[in-house]
């Protein structure tokens, strides 16, 4: 219950109009559920359960702000074309979690490329890629380049940019076991 207290509050605190969460461990929302995580407006949400032990994305708009026109789900991403209220301009929002096991990352970069070369709008893509584009990037002096080369080379050539992370190094933190939302 603390996380998704914690989500609530922090999406009424900074008016989110959207929220994507990964590795969620859950197959199913309830509507309060839901409901909760986003302090009690009105969200389209979007979900694709986790494969096994690991996964599962939950991807939601605020239906104040977006007009969701559609909405694609592959087997590592939700994407929505959105189009905002104010001013109707249409824009894509997409919620990846890469594969984390290495024989299902070849699977993931195509999928991932297909989906966002097909695009003609413009996009916003976040999540967990889980893959790391440098060595930097690591917090021990482990490293393998082929699928950093290979990511870093999707990058490129579709065109994206990363966004600077502000106030921190990484973006993950060690939750505690059990408490999956």
């Amino acid at each position: 219950m603390a996380k998704i207290n914690f989500l609530r509050d922090l999406s009424l605190e900074k008016d989110l109009d959207f929220i994507a969460l990964l590795e969620t461990h859950k197959g199913n929302y309830t509507h309060d559920m839901l409901n909760d995580f986003c302090g009690g407006r009105e969200f389209f949400w979007h979900w694709v359960p986790p494969r096994g032990r690991s996964g599962g994305i939950l991807l939601g708009v605020d239906l104040s702000v977006f007009v969701v026109e559609s909405t694609q789900v592959g087997d590592f991403f939700v994407k929505f074309i959105v189009k905002n209220k104010c001013d109707g301009f249409r824009w894509v929002l997409m919620a990846v979690y890469g594969a984390a096991q290495p024989e299902h990352k070849d699977s993931f970069l195509a999928e991932f490329v297909n989906t966002c070369s097909s695009e003609t709008l413009p996009l916003l893509v976040g999540g967990d890629f889980n893959i790391i584009r440098s060595p930097e990037e690591k917090n021990n002096d482990r490293f393998d380049s082929r699928w950093p080369l290979l990511f870093n080379a999707c990058i490129e050539t579709l065109n994206l940019r990363e966004l600077a992370l502000s106030g921190r190094r990484f973006t993950w933190a060690k939750l505690s076991r059990g408490t999956n939302l």
